[in-house]
């Protein structure tokens, strides 16, 4: 029977977790290095395609939860890395970051059916950011194309790192007062999902 460590896969993209603390004054830095095996990067994303068009309701409830609480643990637990889930075979198991499973399966989304009008959520200026997914809202809602061009490349990729790069400047303005270190696979992963819960139109040109 087949198993991904996808723990595994965790550490290599993210060189430990990924974590923002408030630090008034000090700027993010991003720490943006190619993988020299992006297939798993790819199988990823072809279980978040899977989720998004054969298990929309468990899609959808994923991201209706806020990103690390309960509710998303016990959804993940059931409804993703569950025996309910058909996308993936039989006896494995899949272990990574939950923000990896969130963008992968708002990236699955983005390529559907996007999100109900429920799920929408609003753009908070860079004073009002509290947390790296309101960074990224903050940051998509005028950037829409440059969040556009960086899920045009393959995860994990030369190219998904140098997209990132081009946008690191301007994405450090939206969380002024985190000191935070990030990669090019977190940065893409925040960006999908709030790409996905921008707006009609933000969903309709991300497809």
């Amino acid at each position: 029977m087949k198993t991904f460590r996808w723990a595994a896969l965790g550490m290599l993209a993210c060189g430990g977790a990924a974590a923002a603390q408030i630090a008034p004054g000090s700027s993010g830095t991003s720490t943006s290095t190619p993988l020299t095996n992006v297939r798993p990067f790819q199988e990823l994303q072809a279980f978040g395609t899977c989720m998004a068009r054969t298990q929309r309701k468990a899609a959808l409830a994923l991201i209706a939860t806020a990103p690390d609480s309960r509710e998303e643990e016990k959804i993940l637990r059931k409804l993703v890395w569950g025996e309910q889930t058909t996308c993936m075979s039989g006896g494995t198991q899949m272990q990574m970051p939950n923000l990896f499973a969130r963008g992968v399966i708002a990236e699955g989304l983005l390529r559907s059916e996007g999100v109900p009008e429920e799920l929408r959520l609003p753009s908070p200026s860079p004073a009002q950011v509290r947390d790296l997914h309101g960074a990224a809202r903050c940051y998509t809602s005028s950037h829409r194309p440059d969040v556009e061009r960086l899920l045009q490349t393959r995860a994990g990729s030369a190219e998904e790192v140098k997209a990132v790069a081009a946008l690191w400047d301007e994405f450090r303005t939206c969380m002024p007062n985190f000191k935070v270190r990030l990669n090019a696979p977190w940065i893409r992963y925040l960006l999908a999902e709030a790409l996905l819960r921008a707006g009609p139109s933000t969903t309709a040109s991300g497809r």
